[in-house]
C-alpha cells in the first residue's frame, strides 16, 4: 500500500473512532463541532502516521517491499533468494526500532496505567478503559519485543553464515583457477 494511502486510511479510521468516542466523553457536544474536531484530529494523526511510516519504509529499504518480508519477520526465517546486504540493512534497521521498546514500554505504559487507575478510582469510571488499553499495550509489547529481537538476531546470524559461505566459495574458485 502506498504511504499516502496508508496515511489517508489511518486518518479516516482514527477520525471515525474519535468521533464515536466523543459520544461517551463529551455527550453534550453538538454534531458540527464533534465532526470538525474529529476531522482535525484525524488529519493530524494521519499526517503523523504517514511521516512515521515513510521513515520506517525508507529505513527498511527495498527488502521490506518484498512480498515475503512480513512473513519472514514473523517466522524468523530468511528466504533463499535474497540480497544478503540489502536484507542485513533492513534487519538491522528493524532491530534498531525494537531495541528501545525494552525500556520504553515500561517507562510509558506502566505510569499511564497507574494514572488511569487513579483517575478511574477518583472520578470518571470511563478511565477503566484506558487502564485496560495501557495494560494490554504493555503486555503485548513486553511479550513481542524480546521475540522479535531474538528472531531478528537469528536472521542476521543466518545472513552472516550465508555471506561467509559465499566468500569461501568465491575464494575457492579463485585459488582453483
Amino acid at each position: 500500500m502506498p504511504t499516502w494511502l496508508l496515511a489517508l486510511s489511518t486518518a479516516i479510521v482514527f477520525a471515525a473512532a474519535w468521533f464515536a468516542s466523543t459520544y461517551l466523553t463529551m455527550p453534550g457536544l453538538e454534531l458540527a463541532p464533534r465532526a470538525l474536531v474529529s476531522a482535525f484530529v484525524g488529519v493530524l494523526y494521519g499526517a503523523g502516521m504517514g511521516i512515521w511510516s515513510a521513515r520506517v519504509r525508507r529505513g527498511h529499504g527495498s527488502a521490506a517491499g518484498r512480498p515475503g518480508w512480513r512473513r519472514s519477520i514473523r517466522s524468523g526465517t530468511v528466504p533463499v533468494d535474497v540480497d544478503v546486504d540489502e536484507w542485513r540493512r533492513a534487519l538491522r534497521h528493524h532491530q534498531r526500532q525494537y531495541r528501545p521498546l525494552r525500556w520504553a514500554a515500561p517507562t510509558l505504559y506502566l505510569p499511564m496505567t497507574a494514572l488511569s487507575v487513579a483517575l478511574a478510582v477518583t472520578g470518571e469510571p470511563l478511565f477503566w478503559l484506558g487502564t485496560a488499553l495501557f495494560l494490554t499495550l504493555f503486555v503485548v509489547t513486553a511479550v513481542t519485543t524480546p521475540r522479535v529481537l531474538r528472531r531478528t538476531a537469528s536472521m542476521l546470524a543466518e545472513l552472516d553464515r550465508r555471506d561467509a559461505a559465499a566468500r569461501q566459495v568465491a575464494g575457492a574458485d579463485q585459488t582453483g583457477r
